[in-house]
């Protein structure tokens, strides 16, 4: 089940980053993309398994990097153009877009 939020998470930030304000890094195990060359997010998501997810607000500079096995879940306040990210043993960290 994890795994299904941290997929839904990447695919949330990847079309924020759209709005311009977040910066966005898929790691796995052998490369690195940035959302900026990202063509297929979709398909990227499904085939390559990302394990960890840079993200970086413009705006504000906070930063967080997400690993798949300590993401507890997220949430996305539109009224707020803030992407909310709880991670285990972390203080939750507010991302605005």
């Amino acid at each position: 089940m994890e795994n299904e939020i941290f997929k839904k998470l990447i695919l949330d930030a990847y079309k924020k980053s759209s709005e311009g304000n977040l910066v966005g890094i898929l790691y796995n195990s052998v490369s690195t993309y940035g959302f900026s060359d990202m063509k297929d997010i979709d398909g990227f998501v499904k085939n390559c398994n990302p394990d960890m997810l840079y993200l970086k607000s413009k705006l504000t500079g906070n930063e967080i990097d997400v690993y798949e096995w300590e993401l507890e879940n997220y949430k996305v306040k539109e009224s707020e153009n803030t992407i909310y990210i709880k991670c285990k043993n972390k203080m939750e960290v507010a991302l605005m877009y």
